[in-house]
């Protein structure tokens, strides 16, 4: 396997980013009964190319890119605490995402690692994130970087709501 590069995302990144986002949520969450109609205004609501361009030059998320030869094989973004818990001065990993073919290699750690260390450097008290229920794997991962379970809410998709499970790590 060639090497994985990392960056920050740039603007001409978010066609690539949105169609990687997209394809990679289809591939672990597609199996669920969600409605067409929701699952097509949600795709393209949270994953639409001028979404992603817009998150990336706004300046209130962060992309940090895994490539290899080039194309994105994995991200994670981070931001402000988006999630219901009450912690004002808490951040929260929004996604963290690896191409199938990268599982296992190292790529999901080095994100997280980014992603804590980003944290970190902005003070934030613990690093938020939300993970389907019903995604072990997901949570074992967690686990394994000191993440605990915080807490639970409903996570959206068009009108079909998903239990989702916030875990935290305090920083």
């Amino acid at each position: 396997m060639s090497a994985i590069a990392y960056r920050d995302a740039v603007e001409s990144d978010a066609a690539e980013l949105a169609a990687f986002a997209r394809e990679n949520w289809l591939a672990t969450f597609g199996h669920l009964p969600y409605p067409p109609d929701d699952l097509a205004a949600y795709l393209g609501g949270a994953y639409g190319e001028a979404i992603q361009r817009a998150e990336i030059v706004g300046g209130e998320s962060r992309y940090r890119l895994a490539l290899r030869e080039g194309a994105i094989v994995g991200f994670c973004m981070t931001g402000a605490l988006a999630l219901p818990v009450q912690d004002a001065g808490g951040a929260e990993l929004h996604r963290l995402y690896v191409h199938e073919s990268v599982k296992g290699a190292g790529v999901a750690d080095a994100l997280m690692a980014d992603a804590i260390a980003w944290a970190r450097a902005r003070n934030a008290s613990a690093l938020y994130l939300s993970v389907w229920e019903g995604n072990g794997r997901a949570q074992a991962f967690y686990r394994r970087h000191g993440f605990v379970h915080d807490g639970e809410w409903r996570f959206m998709v068009g009108g079909y709501a998903d239990r989702d499970f916030i875990w935290k790590l305090t920083l």
